[in-house]
């Protein structure tokens, strides 16, 4: 079983690196049919993660939710299938794919460097409440992945444009701009769920709602951030460029909450997402 998941995971990197560099090529050269064929692939990419999730979940009889492995894994499942979601139908957003690819690619890269190995599903993990923090984890960072590729579109065709005539294929600024707004006011609401959900956990488990680990630190952090964004939209009219620019930042930080604190810290999650 563990053998079928390591080739449908291993088809699923190559099915993906071919996917960024058909997006790229296509949408440097002006070349449709490529480009194209590097949106269609990422169908049966999802198709060969949700192979890999579905005979791991057979395997071992839980869901992916345990270990950093797994997480990571669900959450390229999540990111794959919003940025579907989001550009289904809107030809105009096609091109995000070129920003959003690699950002799942590399990702999927975490996944590998992770352990793999099998994970028992302890009563500490038999709670609704952590099926819905890391459910909305998933989704938080699934959002903020297509609006940092909304994101970068919005500078590349602000300033680069007139220059290279390939960055025409990219969405109107304001338009990406609007999406993004609406992508990041999701992700705050699923944030805030992932925390509280995970704190009425973490009392269950550990008799406080509140430990200063510092995942949950830098979770609140991404929050305030993007709560900031939200205040500044609402309150100055914050778009444009500097909310773009913001907003890539914004990812950066997020990020050391989902992949650098668990490898380089010893925090509470650690001891649940690294399978002993």
């Amino acid at each position: 079983m563990a053998e079928i998941e390591k080739l449908l995971l291993f088809a699923a990197i190559i099915t993906c690196g071919v996917s960024c560099v058909f997006h790229i090529i296509g949408w440097i050269f002006s070349k449709d049919t490529v480009f194209s064929i590097g949106k269609g692939l990422i169908w049966p990419f999802l198709g060969l993660v949700t192979g890999a999730i579905a005979v791991r979940w057979h395997h071992l009889g839980h869901g992916p939710y345990i270990t950093l492995y797994e997480v990571l894994l669900s959450n390229v499942w999540v990111a794959t299938a919003l940025y579907l979601a989001v550009t289904f139908k809107r030809k105009a957003l096609d091109a995000i794919g070129v920003f959003a690819m690699p950002i799942i690619l590399l990702t999927v890269g975490a996944v590998v460097m992770s352990p793999s190995q099998a994970s028992n599903l302890t009563p500490a993990y038999k709670s609704v409440w952590l099926i819905l923090h890391i459910c909305f984890a998933k989704l938080t960072y699934g959002s903020l992945v297509v609006a940092t590729a909304l994101s970068i579109s919005i500078l590349l065709k602000r300033y680069a444009a007139e220059k290279h005539r390939f960055m025409m294929r990219l969405t109107e600024p304001e338009r990406a701009d609007r999406l993004c707004h609406k992508l990041i006011a999701a992700s705050l609401m699923f944030a805030s769920i992932m925390i509280v959900s995970g704190s009425i956990w973490a009392n269950q488990l550990w008799g406080k709602y509140w430990g200063w680990d510092p995942v949950e630190v830098w979770s609140l952090i991404t929050w305030i951030v993007y709560g900031l964004y939200l205040h500044l939209r609402i309150t100055y009219r914050f778009k444009g460029v500097p909310a773009a620019v913001y907003c890539i930042n914004s990812f950066l930080v997020s990020a050391v909450s989902f992949f650098i604190m668990p490898y380089v810290l010893n925090t509470v999650h650690n001891s649940f997402m690294f399978a002993k």
